[in-house]
Order: C-alpha cells, then structure tokens, then sequence
C-alpha cells in the first residue's frame, strides 16, 4: 500500500488526497489482489463512506470467489459488506449477501449463521 501511494508520487498523481477520496470510487487498479483491499475498505468504512466500501467489498468477493486457492471464499469480506448493509437499514441485501457466502462455503462460519438470523428477522419486522 505504501509502495503504491510513493508510485504515484513520483508519477505526479494524487489520488490520496482527500477530496479525490470523497468523489472517486474505488480503483480497484490499485490493488494487486482483492486482499490488498482491506485497509482502504477498513478507512471507508471509518470515514462512513459506505458506497465505496460497498462498491470495493463487492468486487473484492467477486475475485475471492474466482480465486482457486480458496476452497471456501474468506469470509472477512462478506462480513464486512453485511456490517454495511446493516448500517444503512438495508436488511435484505445483508440477508442476500450472507446466503451468498453460505451458499459456496463447505464449511461456514458460525457468527456469519447466526447474523443472517438475525438479518432475517430485521428485515421481516421492517426495522
């Protein structure tokens, strides 16, 4: 990550800048793998830029799930995008992306279980 920012220095770009952050989405260029991804999807999610970080957890699964070396796609960034959904109210999509993690993992984890229940339940009552 830093490597990267430095790159860019020295090319003259200034993609770290704060009103580039606010207006641009992700580059996902940026990033050699989807792993290297975390610590800008932890910042948005600090910063509440929740578009974003829905933009990059989405592409970061996409990969994770077109990665062979995974038997089952890491759950962090499903997680994480349900941690988002939530945030914003939108319990079906946190629903959604938590059976898409269960549905291609042989072995699931348990606290991701138990958070589509109670997604499940939020988005039945309209909460």
């Amino acid at each position: 990550m830093v490597f990267r920012r430095v790159m860019r220095a020295l090319k003259g770009e200034k993609n770290d800048s704060a009103t580039n952050r606010a207006t641009e989405s992700p580059d996902t260029d940026s990033f050699d793998h989807f792993t290297d991804a975390v610590d800008t999807i932890k910042q948005m999610k600090r910063e509440r830029r929740h578009d974003e970080a829905e933009e990059l957890l989405k592409w970061c699964i996409t990969q994770a799930e077109e990665d062979e070396e995974f038997a089952d796609p890491p759950p962090w960034y499903y997680k994480h995008l349900a941690i988002v959904y939530r945030k914003d109210d939108r319990y079906e999509d946190e629903v959604r992306i938590l059976e898409r993690y269960l549905s291609k993992s042989a072995s699931p984890r348990e606290d991701l279980e138990t958070r589509l229940q109670h997604a499940e339940e939020f988005a039945e009552n309209g909460e």
